[in-house]
């Protein structure tokens, strides 16, 4: 009896997690969930050619649920309207693809509303192919086995980064105190919370120094709709002056060593005695100069004795005197030096061109030579 009992909860377990999906004349129809979206696909396998238009019709529980949105996998055109529990999807194909191939349909479930044994219907009307389409059934699409969503809010953990808590954390206790010094400017919380559950907290930031502080903790449940408040009061100490630090005593300046005493410089020796210059000899004192003698006086001329002329006589006493010129050559003239510089010019070009004229002969000479060899 036990073995059958547990045969028949495996095959619910396994109905309860299998999606739902149903099939319509070439249409297959599927559901699928995530969290609390709920997903209907519709896809077609060609059954009638190319699909190029119609009209999808979605019923679905509107307390439960809303319509979240509509998706083609193909390239493809999407028009929808709600009016109360339906949806209305209007498709049309662009002309050069293949057509339809498959759509897709969105469900959020409300806050606070369970999606167990929820049900969506899904329609396929004006279908525009190339073949004929029979009027297609409706099919209903299941959904089984999803929890209701939890309403519990409460935290499990709670420890400040700075501080204890007063009393020692209880998840069945909501307010705390905590006392942090004048340095700690904000606080931060670690926290868990229920599953499904969200925590915010309001604050970060510290009062100034000595004031207290409520940081108010909110704990939303999964179902949106149930709330836990938790408080946390933190007194942030006064600020207290820092007590200066004693000046360093200055070490002792070090006692300077004396100057080392300078050695006596080395007395200079004397300077030599300079030799006395030996004494001049007196010069000779030159004799007297020698007495000249009385010159003779010259007798008489016969002639002038007689009354004669006298005749010249070839005494340098009887010469006439003769003025003697000295010309002096004056130095020569910008004339004379070009004069001579166009010389030497005349020089060199008249052996230039007696050794031009030599060089050639022997030029001649030579190719007269080599001429009669090489006859």
């Amino acid at each position: 009896m036990g073995r059958w009992v547990v045969a028949v909860f495996a095959v619910l377990a396994a109905l309860w997690l299998v999606p739902a999906q149903g099939r319509a004349l070439g249409f297959e129809v599927s559901g699928s969930r995530e969290g609390q979206s709920l997903n209907v696909l519709v896809e077609y396998d060609g059954e009638y050619g190319r699909v190029s238009a119609c009209v999808f019709k979605v019923t679905f529980d509107q307390e439960r649920m809303d319509f979240a949105g509509s998706r083609e996998a193909n390239d493809g055109y999407l028009v929808s309207s709600v009016e109360g529990n339906m949806v209305q999807v209007i498709y049309s194909s662009r002309t050069d693809n293949d057509g339809l191939e498959s759509v897709s349909f969105e469900f959020k479930a409300r806050k606070g509303a369970g999606t167990s044994a929820a049900s969506i219907l899904v329609q396929i009307e004006q279908v525009a192919a190339q073949r004929d389409v029979p009027e297609i059934p409706p099919v209903s699409v299941e959904y089984q086995g999803e929890p209701a969503a939890s309403s519990e809010a409460k935290l499990l953990t709670l420890y400040p980064d700075s501080g204890e808590l007063e009393p020692e954390f209880s998840p069945d206790t909501t307010h705390y105190e905590v006392s942090v010094p004048y340095s700690v400017t904000e606080m931060n919380f670690g926290l868990s919370a229920s599953p499904g559950a969200r925590v915010s907290v309001n604050r970060r930031k510290l009062g100034s120094g000595g004031s207290d502080t409520l940081f108010r903790l909110t704990v939303t449940a999964e179902d949106g709709m149930t709330k836990g408040i938790y408080t946390v009061n933190v007194h942030r100490g006064e600020y207290a002056a820092p007590t200066p630090k004693p000046t360093a005593t200055p070490a002792p300046d070090k006692t300077p060593k004396p100057d080392p005493t300078p050695k006596a410089a080395k007395t200079s020796s004397a300077a030599a005695t300079p030799k006395a210059a030996k004494t001049p000899k007196p010069s000779s004192t030159p004799g007297p100069s020698a007495t000249p003698k009385k010159a003779k006086t010259p007798a008489p001329d016969a002639a002038l004795a007689e009354g004669k002329t006298p005749k010249p006589s070839d005494s340098p006493a009887e010469t006439p005197l003769m003025e003697v010129v000295v010309v002096e050559k004056e130095g020569a003239g910008v004339f004379d030096r070009l004069s001579a510089l166009g010389c030497f010019f005349i020089a060199i070009f008249g052996l230039a061109a007696l050794g031009t004229s030599l060089y050639e002969r022997v030029n001649r000479r030579r190719e007269e030579r080599l001429k009669g060899k090489r006859k």
